[in-house]
């Protein structure tokens, strides 16, 4: 959804959305990220839910602060939210490291358009603004689907002649699939 990505406004420009939305295809556990695929570690300094709409928080629902060890990643990014939860799977004051299971996701709080997902939140202060997530969100700051390459089909054709063959590997090559490896062919 184009309102899910960060720095996103609405509301005529009032209300600016400070992370990224991320909804599971296969699998609704949170997990520490990666930083550019580098392994980072943190610990957990919230693990709860605000109801009281008073603190700009209870719009988050059920969430997980994470404080990252310092000197991990180049950028002034210090502590990661992961918000809307349905259930918490860590506690304050755990290490954590990326892999790990933080929570599952869910639709808690003022959650945009009731499905399941995380909004991750990535600030160098506690109560500062969130910054651009991409780089620990793993996905371009863009509506899509990312990681779908890694369930790839295997779809055998055959017996064809060498024309056909010749045909495939041609419309192969026209999209980038023969340099990406996910073409092979007897023939290739």
């Amino acid at each position: 959804y184009g309102y899910a990505r960060w720095g996103w406004t609405r509301g005529g420009g009032k209300t600016w959305h400070g992370g990224i939305d991320l909804e599971a295809l296969d699998d609704t556990t949170i997990r520490m990220p990666f930083y550019k695929g580098r392994k980072i570690s943190g610990k957990v300094t919230r693990a709860r839910i605000v109801t009281n709409k008073n603190n700009k928080t209870w719009e988050w629902g059920y969430y997980i602060c994470v404080q990252l060890d310092a000197n991990q990643t180049p950028d002034t990014v210090n502590y990661l939210y992961f918000c809307h939860c349905e259930k918490l799977l860590v506690q304050v004051g755990q290490k954590v490291s990326s892999g790990d299971a933080l929570a599952v996701m869910g639709n808690t709080g003022n959650a945009a358009g009731g499905y399941k997902h995380c909004h991750l939140e990535v600030r160098a202060t506690a109560g500062g603004t969130g910054l651009d997530p991409t780089a620990y969100a793993g996905c371009e700051n863009a509506v899509g689907i990312y990681g779908a390459a890694a369930k790839l089909q295997t779809i055998t054709i055959g017996p064809v002649s060498q024309g056909d063959a010749d045909a495939v590997k041609a419309l192969c090559d026209a999209r980038g699939l023969t340099a990406a490896g996910l073409y092979t062919s007897k023939w290739a």
